[in-house]
């Protein structure tokens, strides 16, 4: 992970209150006021697991060495600095330990790293947030936002313009000022009232990552008994690839994330651009071999779980679902019902959709016909059940094994 990293020395500062709030969107008052409490702060101490305590000793001076009690009593003694701290393991309640490891590998020395190690390749996520918030309490801010990649789908887009690359790297035009001017455009185009604010550009695995939030739609918050009017907030990532030639898109939002990622192409490229849904081609023959495998339980890294059949071969044609909620594999179930009732591997264009059991997860994919082709489909899969990491095995197994590209569910219209 690569980007524009805080200054080292950020961490002799406390985070202004703001940071929390807006930065990492926490309420923090009703976790000061607990901190407050007598004997908040000791029992929080004794919750601490060994890693975590020898990394808030370390942080805060007394050293990282000593039996786990004893930095326990030793941390006891330093109530006053702890605060922080205890923001920090709030934070990292629902934080993504990928997006966590990803940044603690780019921002901390081996020797850090080691003290959080859990074994070879797991780490204690919390030890690392406070070694990180340590390491510059901006660092935050980037695993907040990294942490959405791996809990989102993204819609794969392509240019549908043939254009060439201006001389300027895409990266060098992506800078924050003309993202907020092309930004700021956009808002009095639509007129509407909402905004939309920049928050990150990261650079990602040779990617360049834009993270937008914007007002949504109007909501209301109930604050005691006095009602609040606004819009609820929507998180916009644009995920450019191949010089922004290819962009995906994650967001609630259907038209306005689209419209954004147009403009800047059009910004870019100095000619007017637009983003189309991208699709890749798989033939019936090629879906035809993979369920056929999936039902005799040949591939060893999935197993098929589920089936859904629009058009079943039983009287009156209903649509007809087998699973197992446990994720045992149903091979065995659909070869008996195929020879007592009749077939429903053979007619793709019948079956809505299938479940794999992939690395722990379900994973639906869906058989999207090519318009105007008898035997042409597009492989779309939930993306979204996996981090961005387990997305892109799963998509590398299922080119270089079965040469069935699969591409997200997720997609994006200008409606």
């Amino acid at each position: 992970m690569t980007g524009a990293l805080p200054n080292s020395t950020e961490h002799h500062d406390v985070p202004p209150e703001e940071f929390w709030e807006n930065d990492l969107e926490m309420a923090t008052e009703r976790l000061r006021g607990k901190a407050a409490e007598d004997g908040f702060l000791d029992e929080w101490v004794g919750a601490r697991t060994g890693r975590q305590a020898g990394v808030l000793c370390r942080n805060l001076g007394l050293g990282g060495t000593g039996s786990t009690r004893t930095q326990k009593e030793l941390l006891r003694s330093c109530n006053g600095d702890l605060l922080p701290y205890v923001l920090v393991e709030h934070f990292a309640k629902y934080k993504s330990k990928v997006a966590t490891t990803d940044l603690a590998r780019g921002v901390l020395a081996d020797d850090v790293l080691g003290t959080c190690r859990v074994k070879e390749d797991d780490f204690d996520k919390t030890a690392l947030l406070f070694a990180i918030y340590n390491a510059g309490w901006a660092n935050l801010r980037l695993v907040f936002h990294l942490d959405k990649i791996h809990k989102s789908g993204f819609a794969r887009m392509r240019l549908k313009q043939d254009v060439r690359h201006p001389d300027q790297p895409f990266g060098e035009f992506l800078q924050p000022e003309t993202v907020a001017r092309v930004l700021a455009d956009f808002d009095r185009a639509g007129a509407d009232g909402r905004q939309s604010e920049l928050k990150d550009i990261v650079a990602h695995d040779g990617r360049r990552l834009v993270f937008i939030r914007r007002s949504e739609r109007p909501d209301l918050i109930l604050q005691s008994t006095h009602v609040v009017h606004g819009y609820r907030p929507e998180w916009i990532i644009l995920d450019f690839e191949d010089g922004a030639k290819r962009v995906n898109i994650s967001s609630v939002s259907v038209k306005a994330p689209l419209r954004i990622a147009d403009r800047l192409a059009t910004a870019y490229f100095h000619k007017p651009c637009e983003y189309e849904n991208e699709s890749q081609v798989t033939y019936a023959k090629q879906i035809e071999r993979l369920l056929h495998l999936l039902q005799r339980g040949e591939p060893e890294e999935l197993a098929l779980v589920e089936i859904v059949v629009a058009n079943s071969p039983l009287d009156g044609s209903p649509k007809l679902k087998i699973t197992d909620p446990e994720s045992n594999p149903i091979g065995e179930a659909i070869a008996h019902f195929e020879k007592v009732v009749g077939g429903i591997l053979a007619d793709i264009e019948h079956i809505e959709s299938i479940k794999v059991h992939y690395r722990k997860k379900r994973i639906s994919l869906i058989f999207e016909k090519l318009d105007g082709a008898t035997d042409k489909y597009v492989v779309r899969y939930s993306d979204h059940r996996l981090n961005a990491l387990e997305r892109r095995l799963f998509e590398e197994h299922m080119r270089d094994t079965h040469s069935i590209p699969v591409l997200s569910t997720e997609k994006r219209f200008k409606l």
